[in-house]
């Protein structure tokens, strides 16, 4: 999908405002960046070597993207369904047979 999209616009604008404030709110979101904040300070006791450290942190990078990637595609299909389902209960025809229609 086009990242200049609508769909991509929006869900950046209700990612970057909204969801900053239900994740300062949630309890089990905050219980999981304490649970983090344990172990990151465990790994900073444990005296790794640099290249030791690195290592970990492109690992721990990755799956942080892949997990956020994952969320974004969700939410993306999440609400490509909804208007799915708004579209087939109004009957309202896909935009490409509008377009097609008109020229």
């Amino acid at each position: 999908m086009d990242k200049d999209s609508v769909m991509y616009q929006l869900m950046d604008l209700r990612v970057n405002t909204v969801l900053n404030s239900i994740q300062a709110a949630d309890e089990e979101y905050q219980e999981i960046l304490r649970r983090s904040d344990v172990y990151s300070g465990q790994l900073d006791a444990m005296d790794l070597p640099r290249e030791t450290r690195l290592l970990i942190d492109q690992y721990v990078s990755e799956q942080n993207a892949l997990g956020a990637r994952y969320g974004a595609l969700a939410y993306l299909l999440g609400f490509s369904d909804c208007i799915e389902l708004f579209r087939n209960t109004l009957k309202v025809p896909k935009w490409e047979e509008n377009s097609s229609a008109a020229g």
